[in-house]
Parts: structure tokens; C-alpha cells; sequence
């Protein structure tokens, strides 16, 4: 059983979990699916360190700020100061259920984003990146890591989910007065 809480929680879950009960190839389901899930933990955990290993390596903490639009049905969305990173410039943008007409009429709610690059380049720049919690924010994020070619005819990615683990975090997020995270660049070398 995955389950993980105090001790004086112990024995009413004891009482309510259905693990004692199930037959040994339901169990071996359940572990099978644990083992995947951690694979899957590794093979992001191997990626990050194998980032950690280029040459150019940028990061930032970022803070989001709300904006909303002067349409007819204003719509809300949030954007970064431009900030620095690996000698550009760049500049982050979120929106809410991907700008869908009244996202305050749904209780479940997402963020997704978009990377921007504002300087010019010379040349076509590969980068890996992502975004995780900041400094001061207990809003839980799963490491995802995003890749995009930046050039001046290609400056911005498409807008990209914001991996919360799930929707009563991203409310806390959406009722903070910025949000704040960290944003890490890894430009790849040809």
C-alpha cells in the first residue's frame, strides 16, 4: 500500500484500505504500475543530470503578473517582465484553461505557457528548459522538461501545460498575487 501519513492517522486507514483485500495478481497490477511510475521518475531524474552537464546553463526566478485583455469578454492572463537569461532576452506568458471563454465558471483549472525569445540570434538556438517551483512557493510541479529551436522567424513556443500536480494547486497558484517560479535554460551546442 502506497499510502503515506501521520501515525496517529494509521489505524483509521488500516480500517478503510482496500489492499488487504485484493487477490495477489491485483497486487502484483498495483506494484507492476509503482514500478513503471518509478522508471519513469528515473528516466526524468537521468535527463535533468544529463542537462546539468552542458556547457551554457541558464536559470531564473520568474514572476508572473495578471493581466487582462480590453476584448469584448476580457480574458485573463499572465505575463513576466523581460528577464535574462544565457545572454537573451525572453519573457514567459500563462494563461488560464487555455484562454477558454469563462474560466471562472470551472472549478478545475489549469495554467499553460509560453516561452518567448525577444532578442535576435545569429543562428538557430536549441534549447531544453523548464519550469519548477520558486523559493517561496509550496505549489507542487512535476518536472517536465520542454525542447524548442529558437530563431528569429521561430521566436516562441507553443503554449505548453504547466505540469501541477492537479487542480486545487493550481488554485492556489491562481489566488496568489504573482506567481512565482523558477525557469531554467540549457542551450544545446552543435
Amino acid at each position: 500500500c502506497p499510502w503515506q501519513g501521520p501515525f496517529h492517522e494509521l489505524s483509521v486507514h488500516e480500517a478503510e484500505c482496500s489492499h488487504p483485500t485484493k487477490t495477489g495478481n491485483e497486487l502484483m497490477d498495483i506494484l507492476d504500475e509503482m514500478d513503471q511510475t518509478r522508471k519513469k521518475e528515473m528516466q526524468l531524474y537521468n535527463s535533468i543530470f544529463s542537462l546539468l552537464s552542458f556547457e551554457k546553463i541558464g536559470y531564473t526566478e520568474v514572476q508572473f503578473r495578471p493581466y487582462r485583455t480590453d476584448d469584448f469578454i476580457t480574458r485573463l492572463y499572465y505575463e513576466t517582465p523581460r528577464l535574462t537569461v544565457l545572454n537573451q532576452t525572453w519573457v514567459l506568458k500563462a494563461r488560464v484553461n487555455d484562454s477558454e471563454r469563462n474560466p471562472n465558471l470551472s472549478c478545475k483549472r489549469t495554467l499553460s505557457f509560453q516561452l518567448i525569445l525577444k532578442s535576435k540570434v545569429q543562428s538557430p538556438m536549441e534549447c531544453s528548459f523548464l519550469l519548477l517551483e520558486g523559493p517561496y512557493d509550496d505549489v507542487k510541479i512535476r518536472p517536465v522538461i520542454y525542447h524548442f529551436v529558437f530563431s528569429n522567424e521561430s521566436n516562441e513556443t507553443d503554449y505548453m501545460a504547466l505540469p501541477i500536480v492537479d487542480s486545487v494547486e493550481c488554485n492556489k497558484l491562481l489566488a496568489a498575487k504573482n506567481i512565482n517560479l523558477r525557469l531554467f535554460i540549457f542551450q544545446i551546442q552543435k
